[in-house]
């Protein structure tokens, strides 16, 4: 049979009453519109899956989008506590060094100290203070600033070291300096040249005389280890302390000693007691001060 002559024909008839219409289709056109009609729904199932699988791919990517967002709001969030933790750290490091800045400065003026609490170029250096980038928190300068005080914090340790070290013997040698009152009482004679009030003659007098009641405690005047205990020409019952640094002292015209040869003494502690042994016109004591043996004025250590 032929397929382009054999049709099918669709009546429609309007309730109207209006004439009837109708439609031939052939037979052949027919199955052309079927299989339009059929490449038409399997275009769109297609088209329809697609779409679906996109959309579902496009989710996942926003869902996982929107995880990586809150990873880097937490990352965002924990790099402006390391940024806020820096800047404290400067601050202090910055503080740090400038009490070893202040330290160095009160220490300059101790002649014994100047050469040792010198700043050095190894010694730290000073840490500007970071600074936030326009578009927000810098991590890489965060970065370089941590990395920059790890670098300094071992110098700045070296520093504070040299300075602890200074100040310990700033401490001891001032323990170890002549400087107070070996008794409280009146000054009667002063060092230097005078007349004699034994020969009436110009002599050199090596001390400084304070006059006392008797027995009154006679006390070391610095840190030291006594070397002589007993009697000398003139000057009586003496003791004498060896204080370090080239420091001696010598306390004469004792009535009697409270110490020994070889004993460790401190600033302040009793070592003899007011008298006038040898050549002595009442109760006092005759007090010395030697310089790496040079005799000294003793009032020039007195506070």
């Amino acid at each position: 049979m032929n397929e382009k002559k054999e049709k099918y024909t669709m009546m429609i008839i309007p309730h109207s009453g209006k004439s009837t219409f109708s439609l031939s289709i052939s037979t052949l056109a027919l199955k052309i519109m079927g299989g339009l009609l059929a490449i038409v729904v399997a275009g769109t199932a297609i088209f329809t899956s697609h779409f679906y699988m996109t959309y579902n791919e496009l989710k996942n990517d926003a869902e996982e989008l929107s995880l990586v967002a809150e990873d880097y709001d937490v990352l965002q969030k924990q790099l402006k506590v390391i940024v806020e933790k820096t800047k404290c750290l400067e601050e202090k490091m910055q503080d740090i060094q400038q009490l070893d800045t202040d330290l160095r400065d009160l220490l300059e003026d101790d002649p014994a100290l100047k050469d040792s609490i010198k700043k050095e170029d190894n010694q730290p250096g000073v840490i500007r203070p970071m600074l936030s980038s326009r578009s927000g928190i810098d991590r890489e300068q965060a970065i370089r600033q941590l990395h920059l005080m790890e670098l300094e914090l071992p110098k700045q340790e070296k520093s504070l070291e040299e300075l602890k070290d200074a100040v310990i013997q700033r401490t001891d040698r001032l323990s170890h300096t002549p400087s107070i009152y070996p008794v409280s009482g009146k000054i009667t004679s002063h060092f230097g040249y005078r007349t004699s009030p034994f020969s009436k003659r110009q002599e050199l007098h090596d001390g400084l005389d304070i006059a006392a009641p008797y027995g009154t405690t006679i006390v070391a005047t610095a840190d030291g280890m006594v070397t002589f205990v007993g009697y000398r020409s003139g000057y009586g019952n003496t003791v004498t302390i060896k204080h370090g640094y080239g420091f001696e002292t010598s306390y004469c015209h004792n009535s009697s000693t409270l110490v020994k040869v070889g004993q460790q003494v401190s600033k302040g502690q009793a070592v003899a007691k007011v008298g006038s042994t040898g050549r002595s016109t009442g109760p006092h004591v005759h007090y010395m001060v030697k310089l790496n043996g040079e005799l000294k004025n003793p009032a020039d250590f007195l506070k």
